[in-house]
């Protein structure tokens, strides 16, 4: 495989993986919900948007 085969997949997998972490806030977005509460290790988020 050449360099920039490899550098595209990778790219590619990180892509896929940050949309599968991110799937319920693409969802809200998408759908004009209310934002789902952030995991509780998000020490940016005010805490009464974080999980319990």
């Amino acid at each position: 495989m050449k360099p920039g085969t490899i550098i595209l997949i990778v790219i590619l997998a990180l892509c896929a993986c940050c949309l599968f972490t991110h799937r319920r806030v693409i969802k809200a977005l998408l759908k004009h919900e209310p934002m789902p509460k952030a995991p509780k290790w998000h020490c940016w988020v005010k805490p009464e948007n974080r999980r319990s």
